[in-house]
């Protein structure tokens, strides 16, 4: 191997080794991967390690593996330094085991025990083992030219410290051949909004949509609720509605009935109420005379008849003319329209049940069918430009990574429990890929289902930063649901701090029920909830982690990192029953010789001071449970709100603890009022607390502070002061 010519910078890092140097004068070892240094590692002045050299040893050359080894011959320690780009993370290299939590993360935390660090521009998982380490830092640091270090020390000696290497992470070692991320990155900025389906299925017009957005401009939109999404039923029928004429001239029209002032008032009425305007289209063809005028368009099978597949019904070819000529124009018109968020509904059909059904059928070849498929869309795409919102629906289309912003992880949901089970079992399953590929969705919630469920839902798809998108009929909002949904609005910008391949060992959706999943009767959708346990059970499946105190899908650990401070919220979400038990900090990736503030966001309710663990309570099947678990300090600290299930990443914006003086900053909505949690240890005593911009009233209950504040303005600055 040449080690006098490194590696070039390529734009798609190569499958490929690092590559050593020793610097003897700074006793320094050293690897290059991609032409930039990624990991240095500096001994002390009299120590000679040994290590690895670039492939002395069998490994398997694809998906490649790099296994690098360092020892020393007596116990020393090393100091070592990842160096990532901009766009990297911690992530643990494996998915959660047996009582383990679920990790997601937001800003760049370096969580406790978590051997791993994901360089997501150069697609490169670097993971280690073996030696005992130490975060030398609690967080990924910047360098001058906007880069990332990790840094740890690690205790070296006879037993090597092992790190291995994985190019292409998940394009090659998972299996996402699409997924480029030197080429594009989805917009995974949370989103939140509405969706016209579940509440009128195709009876969907200008007054239903006023209706809707009235009501959401009153309760909704100041908390973060910011897209409308008409879903089908604007369009005329059957689609395309237009026999002689190109595909896009349906799609671009609508129902006169129902629209009459087509697009243009649909878009310029949701923006008027403050709102940004979605769409929903589908890649069915349905019209019998179309699909005969434009036969060309469409696949043909071996006995020259056009092609027909379930839903689908009948095939476009996908060929590039094809594309050009029909499809890309929608999405030009709907951009041009105004439309700044776009659903295409139906690509599994096209994909299965058709363009793969004619693989079957000997009509293309499997690179044929994939080409065309993803051909279909980046004409979508190019459609929309790069600033519309893209998701694609439904099933989990991986082919969509590198074009599509979010991606559905899930079956079409419903407020039935084995519906709602499965959205939330789902999104554990997918989660690796939340953030990375996409942004993930687990189809709309339905808040009319039973409340404990709403809430179980809504705080997991909020914390797990997925995408947000209600779907009920106007007089589902009660003032319960409302403020369930206030309360978990924004979702969180949370992305996955976990990776490995999915699991399908087990079913997230079972058919147990099959009248549990089926909406019989709309004026009562959670009339089938009365089950036994053991009924629950059997829809739960039976999998690895079953009879553990917290099943998979049952536990998450949220990391929230900002300029001022680390937290963790726990979250306890009971797809199966669980039992009391106990939870050891280090399950959920938090060091257990720290001491930690637990909150539980619902009850509003302060826990106590844990370390090393945290005993917690039964809850039954739907329930959930979040615990903040802030690390205590030793002066007065902001312990946890009322106004977000994150406690609070959305309207505590700064605080600072100068001259016995807590300062949070807070952004709220005028004429609301939320409560403001601070924590003093008994050194510590409540002096007084002013407000400016809002009006604050104190609460002391034993050494926490409630402060509940009435805000006036938008922004606020609440000040406690305490003597020593």
């Amino acid at each position: 191997m040449n080690r006098d010519n490194f590696h070039p910078i390529m734009q798609e890092p190569p499958i490929a080794h690092a590559l050593d140097t020793f610097n003897t004068e700074t006793n320094t070892l050293s690897y290059e991967y991609n032409g930039r240094s990624i990991i240095t590692i500096h001994f002390n002045n009299s120590i000679r390690p040994g290590y690895r050299m670039t492939s002395d040893v069998c490994m398997q050359s694809a998906p490649m593996i790099q296994q690098i080894f360092v020892e020393t011959e007596d116990i020393e320690i090393a100091h070592v330094t990842f160096h990532l780009s901009k766009a990297a993370v911690n992530m643990r290299p494996h998915r959660a085991e047996a009582e383990q939590a679920i990790l997601g993360q937001t800003g760049h935390p370096l969580l406790y025990g978590v051997n791993g660090l994901y360089d997501i521009e150069q697609d490169l998982l670097i993971t280690w083992h073996g030696a005992e380490w130490t975060w030398a830092d609690a967080m990924l640091m910047s360098t001058p030219d906007g880069d990332l270090t990790a840094s740890l020390c690690v205790k070296l000696s006879a037993k090597p410290w092992l790190v291995n290497l994985y190019p292409q992470y998940y394009r090659t070692h998972l299996g996402y051949r699409y997924y480029k991320p030197w080429e594009h990155r989805p917009n995974i900025k949370p989103i939140a909004g509405w969706c016209s389906w579940e509440a009128f299925r195709r009876n969907i017009n200008m007054e239903a949509l006023e209706q809707c957005c009235d009501l959401f401009r009153k309760t909704l939109q100041d908390y973060g609720l910011a897209y409308i999404q008409v879903d089908d039923g604007y369009e005329k029928t059957p689609v395309p509605y237009y026999a002689d004429k190109p595909l896009y001239a349906s799609w671009l029209d609508t129902d006169p009935e129902k629209f009459p002032n087509g697009h243009q008032q649909i878009v310029s009425y949701i923006e008027k109420e403050g709102f940004k305007a979605g769409i929903w289209t589908h890649s069915s063809v349905m019209n019998e005379d179309f699909a005969e005028n434009f036969k060309e368009c469409f696949l043909q099978d071996n006995h020259g008849k056009t092609l027909e597949g379930d839903w689908a019904k009948y095939i476009l070819n996908c060929k590039e003319d094809m594309l050009r000529e029909q499809v890309l124009p929608i999405y030009q018109g709907l951009k041009e329209n105004g439309y700044q968020y776009v659903k295409i509904d139906a690509l599994r059909h096209l994909l299965y049940d058709g363009l793969l059904e004619a693989v079957r059928q000997g009509i293309l070849t499997n690179d044929e069918a994939e080409n065309r498929f993803r051909n279909y869309l980046l004409a979508i795409r190019e459609g929309l430009g790069d600033d519309v919102f893209f998701l694609a629906c439904w099933g989990t289309i991986t082919q969509a990574a590198g074009i599509a912003d979010a991606c559905r992880i899930a079956q079409d949901s419903n407020p039935n429990w084995p519906g709602v089970r499965m959205q939330m079992v789902e999104s554990a399953r997918w989660f690796h890929t939340h953030g990375i590929l996409f942004l993930n969705d687990p189809d709309h919630i339905c808040a009319r289902t039973h409340v404990a469920w709403l809430k179980s839902l809504a705080s997991l798809v909020s914390l797990s930063g997925q995408l947000y998108m209600l779907s009920d009929p106007m007089d589902a909002y009660d003032e319960t649901r409302l403020h369930i949904i206030s309360r978990t609005l924004p979702p969180a910008p949370i992305m996955t701090a976990e990776t490995g391949a999915v699991d399908f060992s087990y079913p997230a959706y079972t058919w147990t029920k099959l009248h549990g999943f089926f909406v019989v009767n709309k004026e009562n959708p959670t009339g089938v909830e009365e089950i036994s346990e053991q009924e629950a059970l059997d829809m739960a499946g039976n999998y690895t982690t079953m009879h553990n105190a917290h099943p998979f899908s049952t536990l998450w650990a949220f990391h929230f990192h900002s300029d001022t401070e680390t937290w963790c919220v726990a979250a306890r979400i009971a797809t199966a029953p669980l039992t009391a038990s106990t939870i050891q900090m280090q399950d959920l990736s938090l060091n257990p010789e720290k001491k930690y503030l637990a909150f539980d966001f619902w009850k509003q309710e302060m826990l106590g001071v844990v370390e090393k663990a945290i005993d917690v309570s039964a809850l039954e099947l739907g329930e959930c449970q979040l615990i903040c678990l802030r690390p205590l300090l030793d002066r007065p600290q902001f312990l946890a709100s009322s106004r977000h299930v994150s406690m609070d990443c959305v309207s505590v914006t700064n605080q600072v603890w100068s001259q016995n003086m807590l300062k949070l900053t807070l952004c709220g909505i005028p004429g609301t009022a939320e409560d403001y949690w601070v924590y003093a240890s008994s050194a510590y005593s409540f002096v007084g607390a002013d407000c400016e911009g809002g009006h604050v009233i104190v609460e002391q209950n034993g050494n926490a502070l409630r402060c509940k504040v009435q805000f006036t303005d938008d922004a606020a600055v609440l000040n406690v002061t305490f003597a020593c």
